[in-house]
């Protein structure tokens, strides 16, 4: 998947909801402005989820790990508005 346009950080968000278990988290994981370090540390924030979401799911084999991912973007002539 390629870093959209704009792309300010990454957003993960993992579930694991069974009988006795219930782990929601959210964290979020800021990109630099460079397209050329885009690539690797859209990489690294991959990597990092991954080994979360292992992390849950060594802790809790029986519990499926649902995991999401989000490019918070920032849209092209949204400015803050002007007072009057």
């Amino acid at each position: 998947m390629s870093v959209p346009a704009g792309a300010y950080a990454v957003q993960f968000t993992f579930t694991a909801y069974s009988d006795n278990v219930e782990i929601g988290t959210t964290f979020e994981i800021p990109l630099s402005s460079s397209p050329s370090q885009l690539p690797h540390e859209d990489a690294a924030a991959q990597a990092a989820a991954e080994a979360y979401r292992a992390a849950i799911a060594a802790a809790y084999p029986a519990v499926p790990v649902h995991a999401n991912r989000v490019y918070l973007c920032r849209q092209q002539g949204d400015t803050w508005p002007a007072s009057a």
